[in-house]
């Protein structure tokens, strides 16, 4: 039984792993979720109330980072609040419209167009969108990055 545990528990990990680049699948969530369930099955005795904390935090500030990741990129180079908002915005038309990849081109057309909107030069326009996708894909990263760490304390903890 524990076996079958554990492979379900190794299966919900690595399906969070992958979401952590693919926002259809709540990433860290599912790591957090295998986390729990471990917990559940071995009543917190190797995986306690505290580490199970712990490992909540760290998935809500893995998911903090995805909305905070473009806005970050975008106040570096002093983006305008329409460049932002447009930022946001594309973010989720983007995610909808065109799956993955809109996480790359949303932000970026949305911050352009709010940039232009708001009465900045193209050049400035694109500078902003660039930053901004480097935003999200910085944020992509240290949100995987968090994900494995989760996975390296759960195989810790539990081995």
């Amino acid at each position: 039984m524990q076996v079958l545990v554990l492979a379900g528990v190794i299966l919900l990990m690595l399906l969070g792993l992958v979401g952590t680049f693919l926002p259809v699948l709540p990433g860290t969530g599912l790591i957090f979720l295998g986390i729990f369930l471990y917990g559940l099955y071995d009543h917190f005795q190797v995986i306690g109330p505290d580490f199970v904390a712990a490992m909540f935090g760290l998935a809500l500030l893995a998911m903090a980072t995805d909305y905070l990741a473009g806005a970050v990129g975008a106040r570096r180079v002093k983006a305008s609040r329409a460049g932002i908002v447009g930022a946001a915005l594309g973010s989720i038309v983007g995610l909808f419209a065109l799956g993955p990849l809109g996480l790359i081109v949303g932000p970026f057309v949305g911050a352009i167009t709010g940039e232009v909107a708001s009465g900045r030069t193209a050049n400035q326009a694109v500078r902003v969108g660039v930053a901004t996708v480097v935003g999200v894909m910085g944020g992509m990263v240290l949100k995987a990055a968090i994900g494995l760490t989760m996975i390296v304390l759960f195989v810790f903890r539990v081995t």
